[in-house]
């Protein structure tokens, strides 16, 4: 089978040895992103109050009865 992608694409470090300042920095800034997505949510909580509760209780029902059905 011929390969489509090329090397270039891919980066210059094969899929299983990435080098450590990489995953250093990916984890960083998954970690940014995680901390802006939970600062908006908050936000948003904040100014709607009945939206958060409402969110919250749907996703206690919903966990409740995926958990009863076993």
């Amino acid at each position: 089978m011929k390969n489509r992608i090329t090397d270039d694409l891919l980066g210059s470090t094969p899929r299983g040895s990435q080098s450590p300042t990489r995953s250093s920095n990916m984890l960083q800034t998954t970690q940014k992103q995680l901390q802006r997505g939970r600062q908006a949510i908050e936000s948003y909580v904040q100014k709607h109050p009945v939206v958060g509760m409402s969110g919250a209780i749907l996703i206690g029902v919903i966990f409740g009865w995926i958990s009863k059905r076993r």
